[in-house]
């Protein structure tokens, strides 16, 4: 395995500018409370803002139990599950106007079909604060699914709403007139079909316990993995739901694994490590080969070899899903530095989640080029401030820029998602302060960062000798072909100057080049009005 991951770092360090397979890389932006929980008005703001910034796609989480009538109830209630009519409709409502937004402002969605769940649907815990994620049930999650896919396909009308109630009076016989609507942008027409959605995602972070529970099952003293056994079948479920529903083309992931887990300690809400996590899906150990036996049995795997071999046409979405999500985190440390477990998978090791999953692909006889793609939906730098352990403006928006020049030289990379827009707030030792913009609307460096990326993977050079300049023209009207300006700044002068011309590509607006330094000194990019973070070159004296 460690010579696996060493051969797949090196070869990918030896791809050159030009071959790099990357330029299918989207961006993909998430504010949950912005864009789910937030009214009419700042949802058409957030989108609009987000569209500015660049972004390709909005990732959105569809809650069950916020569509799921009774949700707080154990009694399930009679109804259709696998029909979206015979959900509340208002609980259809925030998704419904989000669809219509995101469509009228050419921003694809990203629906991650998640938990919590709705407390009919779950298991009995010996605890009450992990009712809504404890072992929910597949069959009743693919109902959900069906009924999300089928509301959502392209082709459906919601029923009319009924009509408004007539307007009060104050009492006196004075019509108190109704408040005013939102403007036309912040309230497309709730007429004809609602948009199509082609791109989802199955479960939130699996192997964390804020998502789903147990995470390990204790029999006879030995703990042993149960999440992955309950991810197997909610993914099954959904994958089938998919199928069925006329979504079998679209782009389907699977996996959405939480960066690390808590190594040695096991528990009921106990974190599993992602790369264990994903050993466990798959039915194989450490060195990759298929479980057998009571080791099997314990995670709900075939312990025989006619049951491994039709593992994977029994679980055909961990073979043929459009690609593995992934949460690569690592907070408050440089995106070169490796984690310190070997089964934790930051953005510093990507290719050790690439290695085990083509492994266990190829373990079944179905490998794929490469492996699965990677869609890393959410990333994001902890800052200071607001939290006293993150990183500093400055160095959050340097970061951002460096892991995206990771992803950009990694082959098997199709997504970076930036989480949040705006930090929040609450709770800030338990909650993400890794947005663009502070709770209060502040922009952050990381804006402009976003918007114009710029990172070298050497700044310093000997005389006559060139160094690699990268970026990204993101905030170029959809991320078109442009010339993109190198700027620079010597130690002794005030002034910027043009010192050569960039040509970005046509499809994600990324340059690539090598440009010459007349010394040490600063530089930066330029695209019309925008400029990107300014970054230090040193010439080297001759020896």
């Amino acid at each position: 395995m460690r010579r696996l991951f060493a051969v797949v770092a090196l070869l990918l360090l030896a791809v050159p500018a030009a071959a790099h397979a990357s330029a299918r890389e989207e961006t993909t932006f998430q504010d949950d409370d912005l864009l789910v929980f937030g009214s009419a008005a700042t949802q058409a703001r957030t989108l609009d803002t987000i569209r500015a910034l660049g972004a390709d796609r909005v990732r959105v989480s569809v809650f069950w139990n916020a569509i799921a009538p009774d949700a707080k109830s154990k009694t399930r209630p009679g109804f259709d599950a696998t029909d979206p009519a015979a959900y509340p409709p208002g609980n259809w409502a925030r998704y419904d106007r989000l669809v219509r937004l995101a469509a009228a402002r050419g921003l694809g969605l990203n629906f991650d079909l998640t938990g919590p769940a709705p407390l009919w649907a779950t298991g009995k815990p010996e605890r009450a604060d992990i009712e809504a994620t404890y072992a929910p049930s597949a069959a009743e999650f693919g109902a959900f699914v069906t009924a999300v896919s089928r509301r959502y396909s392209g082709d459906y009308t919601p029923p009319a709403p009924p009509a408004p109630a007539p307007a009060p009076d104050d009492g006196g016989g004075v019509v108190i007139p109704p408040p005013p609507v939102a403007r036309a942008a912040e309230a497309p027409s709730e007429s004809g079909p609602l948009p199509r959605v082609g791109y989802w995602a199955i479960w939130n972070e699996p192997n964390h316990p804020g998502w789903l529970t147990p995470q390990w099952t204790q029999d006879g003293g030995r703990w042993s993995e149960a999440a992955p056994r309950v991810y197997r079948g909610l993914a099954d479920a959904a994958w089938g739901a998919l199928q069925g529903t006329g979504h079998g083309q679209d782009t389907i992931l699977v996996g959405e694994t939480a960066p690390k887990g808590l190594v040695t300690r096991r528990g009921t809400t106990r974190g599993i490590d992602p790369l264990r996590f994903i050993r466990a899906l798959y039915c194989v150990d450490r060195a990759l080969r298929p479980l057998r036996g009571a080791a099997a049995t314990a995670l709900g795997c075939p312990a025989d070899a006619a049951g491994q071999a039709s593992f994977a046409a029994d679980h055909p979405v961990l073979f043929d899903a459009g690609g593995w999500a992934h949460h690569p985190y690592e907070l408050t440390f440089s995106p070169h530095r490796a984690p310190l477990h070997r089964d934790w998978v930051t953005i510093a090791n990507l290719p050790q989640l690439t290695a085990t999953l083509s492994g266990a692909l190829r373990r079944y006889g179905r490998p794929r080029p490469g492996g699965l793609p990677l869609y890393l939906t959410e990333f994001g730098y902890q800052t200071n401030p607001p939290d006293r352990f993150g990183v500093s403006w400055a160095q959050q928006a340097a970061y951002l820029d460096e892991s995206e020049f990771l992803t950009y030289v990694n082959p098997m990379v199709r997504t970076l998602g930036q989480f949040l827009l705006r930090d929040d707030g609450g709770d800030i030792g338990l909650t993400f302060q890794s947005g663009l913009m502070t709770q209060g609307g502040e922009r952050k460096p990381s804006y402009d960062a976003f918007e114009l990326p710029v990172y070298l993977p050497r700044t310093t050079f000997a005389r006559g000798r060139s160094l690699r300049v990268w970026g990204m023209a993101r905030c170029a009207p959809n991320n078109s072909a442009q010339d993109v300006a190198v700027e620079f700044r010597s130690p002794r002068s005030a002034r910027w100057r043009a010192l050569a011309t960039l040509h970005a590509d046509g499809a994600y607006g990324y340059v690539d080049g090598h440009v010459r330094f007349p010394g040490t000194g600063v530089m930066r990019l330029r695209w019309g009005d925008h400029t990107s973070r300014a970054v230090s070159v040193r010439r080297t004296p001759r020896r």
